[in-house]
């Protein structure tokens, strides 16, 4: 049996779905699938075309819950656009229950369970059913402490029986089984299994089934749980260990909620955009990767100072407590220029301090913002920048409290250069000299404070603690490139200053700020760079596949998320899309299609009318050139095509790291489309129809599962033709699931395996992989 359920996230946010517990809203009832029909798209329409975002239409009957602005709405004032929402469909034979029993399951992990003021073990015994149960031990007196499981799939209105088989020691707290608002009796068996059952009538179409204790536990109270089942009907029959599975059609945003009547009669036909809409969205062009990499962090305050001119430094933390940094002078003469010097790597430009002397010239100066004044008298902080100078003896930066007596100022020691800090909190001041190399040096070096271990990072590797640094504090005011009193007058550039309040750095995180500006990440994996893309949005990234290409440098950014990681994904020449179940974006390497071996099957009789074998140029390519940033370009021709066809050219702009991997890549893309191939480029079957073993196989299958079509009629070029899934629009009625499938040639993707029986014929399946 299957059940079709919809969920919105009313009050939630994208970044609430992705850190934190999500409230999901179920509006399955209100969705029409009679009369209408929920229509779902996904993917590319080919392998040589890139995934689009992904789109979900439906239509609510609206009682007026679904009208933006209307108070009587039970779910106002949230709806609105962004609302996350999410399809699936739950597939069972018997038990709606996702994990009825805990054979299968690791230690410590119980897919499709939570818990509440509890610990969670999986243990070898005793057990009901298999080999292995759930241990739940309970926190000692703790209210509202649960065992539970979400039931998906429910029709409201019918009568649901759940029933769970529970072994309480003697001595510890009773248990009982909830579900539906409904309470069973408490256990009154121990030190062996005893089965609870409660009757219910579903009011939503996802409901929760808990186990809990009778009255609050005590110490070391524990339950153990197995063979846990909910069925249809008003009695327990024979546990079924074949559980429900979830099926996830679709995750992402609402964009409208209009309201049209048929007569009297009101509904709403919504639609949504997969996390693509975010990452494509160009009001909001990327900033450098290393303001990216400090904005992951949320800082208190950040001056990137890569303004082109001007007089003040703006602050880019996004709060706006700090304000701006206002440019200074102390004496007379000298100049401080935005705009005119070079800066880290990614940046534009840097400020450009030139002096009349250490005591004549111009800095700037302004407030540290509250919410760092406030970090440093209670929590710890941390302060960072980036400088560059041939001159010693001169201020980075100064951090002072209203009054002047709490100080601390990061400089360069006079003869030396070395990075030295001064401290004073009411007192003398403390010097601290650290390292023994010159900083004076022309280049561009990073540093970092942190208060809570008194430690200076150099260029992302630690200097050491010290305890004689004082503990400096109230600290209201940033003063940059001169020290609080505008003395000892920087000479040189200055880029990138952070503060940060209540906040610790991992040291591997601080050596990444300082790579963000010195290498751009350079040579980094595919999936470690759209991880790092996608964490700027506070996007979590699913990667699939080996990965050892490295990708070039992107630190200047400047474009969409999205432009970005469609960078990386053609230069690993894998296929980047939103996930269909959560708030992620998720990455098959080219490895995944390597050799693939089919997951499911369907007879060409089974396929809708309308199949298509195609024979043509559409996807031939005999002529590419490919690029890299900083490298040749080159141009690579299959002439035995392009002397058949003449020349059907292909750019192709990478970030590959070296002019052998773009080689690699034009004649990877030359081996597979030099020629024209017998194609299914599209199928088109109502899923529902082939039985539930099968109606589960094309549910799982996504973008990139291949497939075999057998049967093929006797004038088909083979009795049975490979397929890759590209894309696909599949439309959700009651008792129909069609999917309307985007297909490539599974062939294109296999791969020279030495001494392999199938892909080690000469001059036949030798193709040598990028």
């Amino acid at each position: 049996m299957t059940r079709v359920f919809v969920e919105a996230a009313f009050g939630s946010t994208l970044a609430d779905t992705v850190e934190t517990f999500v409230p999901w809203t179920d509006i399955t009832q209100h969705v029409d699938i009679q009369s209408r029909a929920i229509s779902i798209t996904r993917g590319a329409e080919s392998q040589l075309s890139q995934t689009q975002a992904g789109t979900l239409a439906m239509t609510l009957s609206n009682d007026g819950r679904f009208t933006p602005e209307n108070v009587a709405s039970p779910y106002y004032p949230h709806v609105i656009d962004g609302v996350p929402v999410r399809v699936g469909i739950a597939t069972y034979t018997k038990n709606l229950v996702r994990v009825p029993s805990f054979g299968d399951a690791p230690d410590g992990s119980v897919t499709g369970w939570d818990w509440e003021q509890a610990e969670v073990v999986i243990v070898g015994g005793p057990t009901q059913h298999g080999t292995t149960a759930a241990r739940v031990t309970w926190n000692t007196g703790e209210a509202g402490a649960y065992f539970e499981t979400t039931v998906y799939g429910l029709t409201v209105g019918a009568r649901y029986t759940a029933s769970a088989y529970v072994n309480v020691p003697a001595g510890d707290v009773a248990v009982q089984l909830r579900a539906g608002g409904t309470t069973s009796a408490a256990s009154a068996v121990n030190d062996a299994y005893t089965r609870l059952t409660v009757t219910f009538t579903a009011t939503d179409v996802v409901m929760p089934v808990q186990v809990i204790p009778s009255t609050a536990p005590g110490a070391g109270d524990y339950v153990v749980v197995d063979a846990v089942q909910v069925e249809e009907g008003s009695s327990a029959t024979a546990f079924d260990p074949d559980g429900a599975r979830l099926h996830w059609r679709f995750f992402g945003l609402i964009n409208q909620w209009p309201v049209q009547w048929e007569g009297l009669y009101a509904t709403s036909t919504v639609t949504a955009t997969d996390l693509f809409a975010v990452l494509s969205r160009a009001e909001e062009q990327m900033r450098p990767m290393l303001v990216q990499e400090a904005l992951r962090f949320s800082p208190a305050a950040l001056w990137p100072l890569d303004e082109p001119s001007g007089t003040t430094a703006g602050d880019e933390a996004g709060p706006g407590t700090a304000g701006t940094l206002a440019r200074t002078q102390a004496g007379s003469g000298g100049t401080l220029e935005f705009g005119a010097s070079s800066a880290p790597l990614g940046m534009s430009a840097a400020v450009l301090y030139t002096p009349a002397s250490a005591s004549a010239g111009r800095f700037l100066r302004g407030s540290t913002g509250p919410v760092f004044q406030d970090a440093t008298t209670v929590e710890q902080w941390m302060v960072e920048a980036w400088f560059s100078t041939t001159t010693a003896g001169r201020n980075i930066l100064a951090l002072s409290s209203p009054d002047g007596a709490s100080v601390m100022i990061l400089y360069l020691a006079s003869g030396t250069g070395y990075l030295t800090v001064e401290t004073r909190h009411g007192g003398s001041p403390t010097t601290t000299t650290v390292g023994s190399t010159s900083l004076a040096d022309g280049a561009w070096h990073h540093v970092v404070y942190s208060s809570a271990t008194q430690e200076l990072y150099i260029d992302g590797v630690g200097a050491g603690s010290w305890g004689g640094i004082h503990l400096v504090s109230d600290l209201a005011t940033i003063t940059v490139g001169a020290s609080h009193l505008g003395g000892n007058i920087w000479a040189g550039s200055i880029s990138t200053v952070a503060l940060y309040g209540g906040l610790f750095l991992m040291p591997s995180l601080i050596a990444e700020h300082y790579e963000a500006g010195s290498t751009g990440f350079a040579g980094e994996t595919a999936d470690a760079r759209v991880d790092r893309i996608t964490s700027y949005l506070g996007i979590p990234t699913f990667p699939e596949g080996v990965f050892s290409t490295g990708i070039a440098e992107q630190a200047a950014l400047g474009s969409t998320a999205l432009d970005h990681l469609r960078e990386v994904e053609t230069t690993e020449g894998g296929v980047l899309a939103a996930d269909r179940s959560d708030a992620a974006v998720r990455l098959w390497g080219r490895s995944v299609r390597y050799n693939p071996t089919p997951t499911l099957s369907v007879e060409w009789a089974d396929l809708e009318p309308g199949t298509v074998v195609a024979y043509d140029l559409q996807r031939v390519v005999n002529s590419v050139v490919v690029t890299r940033p900083g490298g040749a370009t080159q141009r690579l021709v299959n002439a035995a095509s392009r002397s058949v066809r003449g020349p059907i050219g292909r750019t192709v702009d990478t970030l590959a790291t070296s002019d052998l991997t773009t080689a690699d890549i034009g004649h990877w893309i030359l081996e597979r489309y030099a020629a024209p191939r017998t194609e299914l480029r599209a199928l088109t079957v109502d899923a529902y129809t082939l039985g539930l073993t099968a109606y589960r196989q094309w549910l799982d299958a996504d973008i990139g599962t291949p497939l075999t079509v057998t049967g093929m009629p006797a004038q088909a070029p083979a009795p049975s033709m490979g397929v890759t899934i590209e894309g696909y629009t599949e439309t959700i009625s009651e008792n129909r699931h069609q999917l309307e499938c985007h297909t490539s040639p599974t062939v294109t993707a296999t791969v020279w395996v030495l001494g392999d029986p199938v892909y080690s014929v000469l001059g036949s399946t030798t193709r040598l992989a990028y």
